[in-house]
């Protein structure tokens, strides 16, 4: 064939990736998930530092915690942000105007917080907090459907999956490593105005941002139960789920606003031993039990369905999307597993507890002088816990991935989590004095290069003249553990990741994976309380052999989980024979 008839050469996928850098929605996406990881970082994260810092203890720091669970239930109100509607003072378009708005409302809210004077105002602290947290997942869920909304082709779809993790990381960074820094020369007034700043520049990318095409005459169908349960059933189902849940949160609202706003003696312990198990009953339990009955009394199977029809009420749509939102995924999951939906379940609500339960007080346990805790600088937390960390957490993933490719899912979702749990041991022996962490540096010869440039770090701290003699070494402890616990906890994310991902119907991909990876945060939510008052009264120590025993039972459940699995691929030949 001549060359003037050959066809003419496709560039190759890398090729088209590199040229699409130069979109402005590839951009926007870069500044967006930036913005995405502040609100967590700031709150979740370097708050307890500055709470630290200001005395206030590990029992109130829990209690505080709670206002993060609105990361556990984002998947609630997902729904709302289907359709492409806009905030009506915002003339930039739906998903734009909601995007901006989130922006601009955390960003004067941190400033706020800036000002707040957290050990005489700790409940306004809290009510901020729980402001914030619930901006943050709406950022996330709109920012979600932006995404997937104006992807062209795969190509893109992977670049701004890849753009997303880099622009969240970065974001990250500013919010641990260098908020951390600031603060240690400026303050954290400085810190906290230093983040707001950032997250209100990034107002721009919303507007560099075009807005997805939409065909509003598209009548879109998504598959759902809801055509096999007659109105008289799903309306008062999804009715005592809402009151499950509206109960569940009233009792932790009730706790919070208590013992943050009025002092009041209640027992964070009792709080959490006595209504905990009844609010996962609520929240969890309850909800996948009208869901089996739904389904067994129906004989209920999924179908294509528009998402709303024609002339349906208010009240209708309503219940429809709750519907989608609530008992979807759990029939779907019940349909598919039967009982063993319980193990799957309790391996959600399990497997990331000691990861979960253990970030509120990691700041208190590196900077605390008292019980048995380290008493470290600000810049020794930066540098161990926000540059080697994060190292660390980059590299369990990929080892992680690495493994699930060479030797399968279920044995590295067995090994995450005996790791994840094993590393809070790292932890306990810094609290009863290093000898196995000493022992294992000596043994590797790696104290001297860590201590070596320990001594190079000293030097840059604005107080280096006032740091122990044995500041170094203590400072190599602590870079050598948490090194160790990320690459566990990166290693664990990615095998709880690829296990959700493997349990979930991709017809039903949306909301059966929100609504399992909420799970995951959920029992860890709720434990933080009574773990923080055990360290008022016991120490750390004590904690983190708790927390190594506890996460035995998520071990335990992987081992059962992947014994089904393999009884399940063994019966699979015999039947198709």
């Amino acid at each position: 064939m001549s060359e003037a008839g050959a066809p003419a050469q496709q560039p190759s996928r890398m090729a088209r990736a590199f040229r699409a850098l130069k979109d402005r929605r590839m951009a926007a996406m870069l500044i967006l998930a930036f913005a995405a990881s502040i609100p967590y970082g700031a709150i979740v994260g370097v708050l307890t530092a500055w709470l630290t810092e200001e005395k206030i203890d590990t029992d109130t720091i829990g209690v505080l915690s709670l206002v993060g669970i609105g990361y556990s239930f984002k998947y609630l109100w997902a729904p709302v942000f289907q359709t492409p509607h806009g905030v009506p003072f915002i003339p930039v378009g739906g998903r734009r105007s909601w995007l901006i708005l989130c922006q601009a409302s955390i960003a004067i809210l941190l400033v706020v917080l800036a000002f707040s004077n957290p050990p005489h105002n700790i409940g306004l602290v809290a009510l901020i907090c729980f402001v914030i947290l619930l901006l943050g997942p709406t950022h996330d869920i709109i920012l979600d459907a932006w995404r997937i909304e104006v992807a062209r082709s795969d190509e893109d779809k992977d670049l701004m999956s890849a753009l997303y993790q880099f622009g969240y990381k970065s974001g990250g960074f500013i919010s641990g490593f260098v908020a951390l820094l600031v603060a240690a020369r400026g303050g954290w007034v400085v810190s906290y105005v230093m983040m707001a700043g950032f997250v209100g520049l990034t107002v721009f990318g919303s507007l560099l941002a075009p807005e997805p095409e939409y065909n509003r005459h598209e009548h879109r169908t998504r598959p759902s139960f809801l055509p096999s349960v007659p109105v008289h059933e799903a309306t008062p189902a999804v009715a005592f789920v809402s009151l499950c849940w509206a109960a569940a949160f009233c009792m932790i609202g009730y706790f919070a606003v208590m013992r943050l706003g009025f002092h009041a003696d209640i027992s964070s312990s009792a709080f959490v031993l006595e209504q905990g198990p009844l609010i996962v009953m609520l929240t969890v339990i309850a909800p996948a039990v009208v869901a089996a009955v739904l389904l067994v009394r129906n004989r209920a199977v999924a179908a294509d369905a528009p998402l709303f029809h024609a002339g349906q009420s208010r009240a209708g749509k309503l219940v429809a999307t709750l519907f989608r939102a609530i008992f979807d995924p759990l029939m779907d999951l019940i349909y598919r597993l039967r009982w063993w939906t319980v193990l799957v379940l309790a391996l959600a609500l399990t497997y990331r507890f000691t990861d979960a339960v253990w970030g509120s007080f990691a700041y208190p346990f590196y900077l605390r002088s008292d019980l048995d805790a380290l008493g470290h600088t600000l810049d020794d937390v930066a540098i161990a816990s926000k540059f080697f960390g994060v190292i660390a957490t980059i590299l369990g993933s990929l080892l992680g991935a690495t493994l699930i490719a060479t030797i399968g899912r279920m044995p590295v979702f067995f090994i995450g989590g005996i790791v994840a749990a094993a590393t809070n041991l790292l932890y306990a022996d810094l609290a009863a004095g290093a000898h196995a962490v000493d022992a294992f540096l000596a043994f590797t010869h790696l104290d001297g290069p860590l201590i070596a440039f320990a001594d190079f770090a000293a030097k840059l701290q604005p107080h280096a003249i006032d740091l122990p003699p044995d500041h170094s070494r203590r400072l190599a402890r602590l870079m050598i553990t948490i090194f160790a616990e990320n690459i566990a906890g990166g290693l664990a994310l990615v095998a709880m990741t690829a296990y959700l991902t493997s349990v979930v119907n991709p017809r039903f991909a949306a909301v059966q994976y929100a609504l399992m990876a909420s799970l995951t945060m959920l029992i860890g939510t709720l434990g933080r309380p009574w773990l923080g008052e055990m360290i008022e009264k016991n120490g750390f120590h004590d904690v983190f052999v708790v927390t190594f025993w506890l996460g035995g039972v998520a071990v335990a459940l992987s081992v059962l989980e992947w014994w089904r699995l393999a009884r399940e691929a063994r019966m699979k030949p015999e039947s198709a024979g």
